[in-house]
């Protein structure tokens, strides 16, 4: 059966969400439909053990499909797969969309010639340092994924975007061999088949940022062996020769001067504390894509 170009289907992939999940349904039934369009709701569940899909059982109207495959892009993969709508949003189970999300995430996609659309990412309750530093740091600023950058062509995060199902198959969905930069990769494939991308800041949704040193480090290694994997399977993509993060090299060398100084002379507590979570953060990126280079043979130091 093909598509109906009247329903929007939204799907949510989780795993071991028990606490979130319920929180991201309720902002998914809040949604305005856009006239002449129903809406449903699939949620991926993809091996959780801890009571999400059990949760998920007292939600009227949301259909809970199995992914034993693992992995972010498997699960949106067979989310799609059963979706009934041409037009599918995509939002991941520790977010939850602000009103008006979902009409202004798929109005670009009246244009048949735009295959992906992307809204903003931000934590509204920072409840940590951590949390804070992430957001002002723009660990996932969509618009800032969406613009062109030197060494990074544009693409857009997985956590909030609306795509055509159409496109979905022409490149024959996400790479499930992906844990990280699943998106861009994605992204980048619909780019080479014809398809458009388009960023709408007021499609807004509130994502729970990670709030541990373990949990920033981590984010920023997975960030940094991602990209090598990225460089390995588009070197085509990139600028010739080695692929250094620049900016950090300096930002870590200055770390052992500035943390102590900040601790001393900073004007609050949190300005105290930023460069510590930078240090953090930005060694993790640099670890992350060392790894990677080693593991998939290219230069992305």
């Amino acid at each position: 059966m093909s598509p109906s170009d009247t329903c929007i289907s939204v799907v949510v992939p989780f795993l071991n969400r028990v606490e979130d999940v319920s929180g991201c349904i309720a902002s998914l039934r809040a949604q305005t439909v856009p006239d002449g369009f129903t809406v449903e709701i699939i949620a991926v569940d993809n091996g959780s053990t801890d009571g999400t899909r059990e949760a998920l059982f007292d939600e009227d109207g949301v259909r809970v499909v199995d992914c034993n495959r693992p992995g972010p892009a498997a699960a949106r993969n067979e989310g799609i797969s059963h979706a009934s709508g041409e037009l599918v949003a995509l939002l991941d189970s520790d977010c939850r969309a602000r009103e008006g999300w979902l009409a202004a995430l798929v109005a670009p996609l009246k244009d048949p010639r735009v295959a992906v659309v992307g809204g903003r990412i931000y934590d509204d309750d920072p409840k940590s340092g951590i949390m804070r530093f992430a957001e002002e740091f723009g660990i996932l600023n969509q618009e800032s994924f969406f613009a062109e950058r030197v060494g990074m062509p544009p693409f857009l995060a997985t956590a909030n975007v609306a795509l055509r199902k159409n496109w979905w198959a022409k490149v024959n969905g996400f790479r499930e061999d992906l844990r990280v930069g699943e998106d861009a990769d994605f992204c980048w494939r619909v780019g080479d088949a014809g398809g458009a991308l388009a960023y709408v800041d007021d499609a807004i949704v509130a994502h729970r940022h990670r709030d541990s040193f373990a949990g920033l480090f981590q984010w920023g290694f997975g960030y940094g062996e991602g990209t090598a994997r990225l460089l390995a399977l588009h070197r085509h993509r990139f600028p010739t020769g080695p692929h250094f993060a620049w900016g950090y090299y300096p930002a870590l060398a200055a770390a052992p001067v500035l943390i102590p100084w900040k601790l001393a002379y900073a004007g609050d507590f949190h300005e105290s504390r930023v460069p510590i979570y930078e240090t953090v953060f930005r060694a993790g990126v640099v670890l992350g894509r060392w790894r990677g280079s080693l593991r998939h043979r290219v230069a992305c130091l």
